[in-house]
């Protein structure tokens, strides 16, 4: 509704009874009409038109042309599945993978299987050298090596590899050693043999219940310090 006027442009000051009057006049005219009355201060003519009205919070929708409907998004793309396939693993990038060092094939079995279920991406070298070449260029978040891999755990190429790791590297892999000469849980045991985690293999059937324990205890030895070094950018 008008309030000022277009020509004195002062404030019209009408009534309520005044505005009323002229709603109602506008509308009983018929749309794209207008309605005339003088200005109260320089009596001048004011013509007010009737809008064509709209339905309130009507949307107009787009027309669709007939027997067509809107086209469905494509197929994902599954040239990931070649990828990994043909061997490339930077698409696993953000699956934590263990390497399990271990020949005594029902032993490998279990706790390959035990791994794959909570997650893991396996990697099973045949020899030490092996091994070593793929640390070089993957970032395991375990590794898992029975004392019999080579012999014994003395003479051990990959034991000795995984000593000399630098600090930096070192901390970000959780290291589990099995064997019949190992006290499952033995912290002490662990820490002279560089470890974070021994087991006796006569304990594989609980292995999943006996990393879990490990895996606390390390978030609780190493995790704040850890935390620590990332929050000052160091890793």
């Amino acid at each position: 509704m008008i309030s000022i006027c277009p020509h004195c442009t002062k404030n019209l000051n009408l009534t309520e009874t005044q505005r009323a009057k002229i709603e109602n006049a506008l509308a009983s005219l018929p749309q794209g009409k207008s309605l005339k009355f003088n200005c109260p201060h320089c009596h001048k003519s004011i013509e007010v038109q009737r809008e064509a009205s709209r339905p309130p919070h009507q949307a107009v929708q787009p027309e669709m042309p007939a027997n067509k409907l809107p086209f469905p998004p494509g197929p994902p793309d599954r040239s990931w599945l070649e990828r990994v396939e043909s061997g490339r693993s930077d698409v696993l990038d953000d699956i934590p993978q263990v390497m399990i060092l271990i020949k005594d094939g029902a032993i490998q079995t279990d706790i390959t299987r035990f791994f794959e279920e909570m997650g893991y991406k396996v990697v099973l070298p045949h020899s030490a050298a092996e091994a070593e070449q793929k640390m070089r260029f993957t970032s395991f978040a375990s590794v898992v090596l029975h004392s019999t891999f080579e012999g014994n755990l003395a003479s051990s190429e990959i034991h000795a590899h995984i000593q000399s790791l630098p600090m930096p590297q070192r901390r970000y892999i959780f290291y589990v050693l099995v064997g019949p000469e190992f006290h499952t849980l033995y912290h002490l045991e662990a820490l002279s043999n560089s470890a974070n985690l021994v087991i006796n293999e006569s304990d594989i059937p609980h292995f999943p219940l006996i990393l879990k324990k490990g895996f606390q205890d390390y978030e609780e030895l190493f995790g704040p310090y850890i935390a620590a070094l990332e929050t000052m950018g160091k890793k």
